[in-house]
């Protein structure tokens, strides 16, 4: 699966402006807006991943506004000290 890194690369993956802003219930204007703040909101995160995986693209949960995991214990450690 191809990961892509921005919210411009998210939006063309899934077909535009126009396509994203069908796909998630919200105006031309927002999905714009997405492109400039470099973050989706986090409810349009499982319609989005789904269209992805569709496409068979994927995205870091980060652009929107998800916090991931450590995948190590030592991860863990450093992030509480």
């Amino acid at each position: 699966m191809n990961e892509l890194a921005t919210t411009s690369e998210v939006i063309d993956a899934l077909g535009g402006t126009t396509r994203v802003a069908r796909l998630t219930g919200r105006k031309l204007a927002a999905v714009s807006n997405w492109r400039e703040k470099q973050s989706f909101p986090p409810s349009t995160f499982l319609v989005m991943q789904a269209a992805l995986a569709n496409a068979e693209r994927s995205a870091p949960a980060t652009l929107w506004g998800m916090l991931v995991p450590p995948t190590t214990l030592s991860d863990e450690a450093g992030a509480a000290a």
